[in-house]
């Protein structure tokens, strides 16, 4: 059964062709349509566009068919049954949420009332939108959380012109243009990182929230699709490749790469926010956890082989983030990649703050801030990138050096700092191997074998053990000379 969805106020409905004027002055229906729809983005109050109600992509002649194994027309369906983000809501319900809500003394009793959790469980309930036929919006992260209000775009979203239009018009409707890269990675670490009314701080985490470890690459690996696969590679080609190459795309190089960027971005803005409200400072999630949540035997984590040399009180920053940002700009900008143009270069000053308890808050937001401006616009050269920066950035060959650094000298460094930059480089070996499979249109057996071994190592020696703690120092050391023979 078809259900007929109300009329929309500014819904547009071509005139009859008989209606159409013939002769010289006449045009087809679509070029009609495509004018017509670029003036009214082009008049589109300021105003935030409403929600129209993810129920209204459900019908079976839209996105909520059951088309059997094919994807197209049955979106809906896919992403209630399998995507984390459909449930985002209910697990406010469970009885954890319902302990935090206890432990914080939210701003209402429950979590599922509350804005400090629905600002990223379901956002609409946070901001008690309502939809254009006044029903609220489904709860949890629903369609137009990612792909925005559908007021504008909705009618025109539906015509055979729809994918001629230019992303700057669609946006100027309302609509996100996630096949962008930037535009992905941003839209993800709102919530997946935090930001104003969306801060995972200390406080929450000894309620028991889980602690936000975001790599894009990898959750979006890991993430159940609701839209074809080839899809995301088709927008993202090799450039200049040749007639005879095997059909290879930077969409992996990409989202490892800005997914990293972005990520440390959205942390320096987080952080400077903190760093600005200095009655809260200092804001323990910045520094690594296993400065203070740790075992009492000898060789933990936490007892660094250098430890003797540092001051009493000598604390390290949260490298989750920022583990990876030193390989990337070395491929990136050379042996200069510490210098004063690099991109990275106010990040690294600020790991030197971090060896104190309470660095000076208003010098932290403005360094922070700063930083962020910079990781910004690398983000955007590296999404953008032009055919030549691209061939020298994402090709297989400099893929494969980065690669291979990681597996050595640099990766070896990054292991024995602690657990989140080994990790990292265990999440990057594995994304390079992708992305390197993707710009190259696939990968000797015999080297993906052997990237193989190594992260089935890796993963068995960063595995938490039994107790409260992390790998042991020990363990470390096991790792460091796994990674001492490249793959």
């Amino acid at each position: 059964m078809r259900i007929e969805r109300p009329r929309m106020r500014n819904e547009f409905t071509p005139a009859p062709m008989a209606l159409v004027p013939s002769g010289s002055f006449a045009f087809d229906l679509y070029t009609f349509f495509s004018v017509s729809v670029l003036l009214f983005a082009t008049n589109v109050g300021a105003a935030d566009p409403k929600f129209v109600g993810s129920s209204s992509c459900a019908a079976a002649a839209c996105h909520g068919g059951l088309a059997g194994h094919k994807v197209i027309g049955s979106e809906f369906p896919l992403w209630a049954a399998r995507d984390p983000h459909a449930q985002a809501y209910s697990v406010l319900l469970t009885d954890l949420s319902k302990q935090m809500a206890a432990r914080l003394k939210l701003s209402n009793k429950t979590a599922h009332e509350s804005a400090e959790c629905l600002n990223c469980h379901s956002p609409a309930t946070a901001a008690k939108e309502s939809t254009l036929t006044g029903h609220a919006p489904l709860a949890g992260v629903d369609c137009e959380q990612c792909h925005g209000a559908a007021e504008h775009w909705l009618t025109p979203h539906r015509r055979k012109d729809w994918k001629q239009l230019s992303p700057d018009v669609k946006q100027r409707l309302g609509f996100k243009n996630l096949s962008d890269v930037l535009t992905r990675a941003t839209l993800c670490t709102d919530c997946h990182v935090g930001g104003p009314g969306r801060d995972v701080n200390h406080d929450l985490l000894a309620a028991g929230h889980p602690r936000l470890f975001f790599e894009l690459s990898t959750f979006h690996a890991n993430w159940p699709k609701h839209w074809p696969r080839k899809t995301d590679d088709s927008k993202h080609p090799v450039p200049d490749a040749k007639p005879n190459d095997p059909p290879g795309s930077l969409f992996e190089a990409k989202l490892w790469a800005v997914g990293q960027v972005v990520t440390a971005q959205r942390s320096l803005e987080l952080l400077s926010r903190r760093a600005t409200h200095d009655r809260t400072w200092p804001e323990f999630a910045e520094w690594n956890c296993f400065a203070c949540h740790h075992d009492l035997e000898s060789d933990s984590w936490w007892q660094l082989p250098n430890r003797q040399k540092q001051p009493h009180d000598a604390l390290s920053w949260n490298s989750w983030p920022y583990a990876m940002l030193e390989p990337l700009a070395r491929q990136t900008y050379g042996p200069e990649f510490r210098g004063s143009a690099s991109p990275i270069s106010g990040t690294l000053r600020l790991r030197l703050r971090f060896t104190t308890l309470r660095p000076p808050a208003p010098n932290i937001a403005a360094e922070a801030a700063a930083a962020a401006k910079s990781l910004r616009a690398w983000a955007m050269t590296l999404n953008q990138a032009e055919p030549t920066e691209a061939q020298k950035l994402f090709s297989p060959e400099a893929l494969k050096s980065l690669r291979e650094s990681l597996v050595g000298n640099e990766g070896q460094q990054l292991v024995a700092r602690d657990w989140d930059s080994a990790t990292q480089v265990f999440l990057a070996i594995n994304a390079l191997r992708y992305a390197e499979k993707g710009a190259r249109g696939g990968l000797d057996s015999a080297d993906e074998a052997q990237v193989q071994a190594v992260l089935d190592s890796m993963r068995k020696s960063l595995d938490f053990q039994n107790g409260y703690r992390g790998p042991r120092q020990s363990e470390l050391r096991e790792l460091k000379t796994l990674l001492i023979a490249p793959p």
